[in-house]
């Protein structure tokens, strides 16, 4: 079997594939070590104080409101990548088509057939791997739905350690559920990278980069994130 990928090709799509899993590892390792420095830790803190404040009211509609709206998001992106992929396979079946399309592009890289059908693929994987993250995000937004319905009322009596308790799993439920729907957002962010592979390696090449830089700044240096961050108000008293 002949690979339709040249030692550039390859060597690129190292690049890409290390780049993507050097940056997920980095966001995780700065979620868990790095207070309040990163969106996903800035928002596991809002998640925290949310599960403890709801213990106290005795009204919870607006909590399974807001947590009906996480749902209903995620779904749209799980119902969004289903139908990207019908589209991908679409494109299969045309590759030669797509081939000779690109090859008519000012500064696009001649391709042959099994090239493109390969970046097909590809994205394929990528959008199935996606398809995974935002359906099991799904599926634990759901569960943490069902944790706080269960959630003790203000009349009964708990121990301060079954609050925290049940606190601190509510919000990683939710937190666990959000670092999924995150690295199915950023799936399709390096499928655009890979869209640009069409045009050529250069264009692949600096696709990757910027996806990168752009997610780090939103992650992490954003205006977003320390409005969020800066936002969190906790009682008189407790620790930061």
């Amino acid at each position: 079997m002949q690979i339709p990928f040249d030692v550039l090709e390859i060597a690129s799509l190292a690049y890409f594939l290390l780049l993507w899993a050097g940056y997920a590892r980095y966001a995780k390792f700065r979620a868990k070590r790095d207070k309040g420095s990163s969106l996903s830790r800035s928002l596991r803190d809002h998640r925290e104080a949310w599960a403890e404040r709801m213990l106290s009211r005795e009204m919870r509609m607006t909590d399974a409101s807001l947590l009906a709206s996480q749902e209903r998001v995620v779904g749209f992106f799980a119902s969004a990548t289903l139908l990207l992929m019908a589209g991908v396979l679409t494109a299969l079946t045309t590759s030669d088509q797509i081939a000779e399309l690109s090859s008519h592009i000012p500064f696009a890289e001649h391709q042959s057939n099994g090239q493109v059908e390969a970046k097909l693929a590809l994205l394929l994987v990528i959008l199935i791997y996606a398809f995974f993250k935002v359906t099991w995000s799904l599926r634990q937004y759901g569960f943490a739905a069902v944790v706080m319905g269960a959630a003790p009322d203000v009349q009964e009596e708990i121990s301060s350690e079954q609050k925290d308790r049940f606190v601190c799993n509510l919000a990683k439920l939710m937190d666990s559920a959000g670092h999924d729907n995150n690295s199915g957002l950023r799936a399709y962010y390096f499928g655009l990278s890979v869209m640009c592979w069409l045009f050529g390696t250069v264009p692949f090449l600096l696709a990757t980069t910027i996806t990168v830089l752009v997610l780090y700044r939103r992650e992490f240096v954003s205006n977003t994130v320390q409005a969020i961050r800066q936002s969190l108000v906790l009682p008189v008293g407790s620790n930061d």
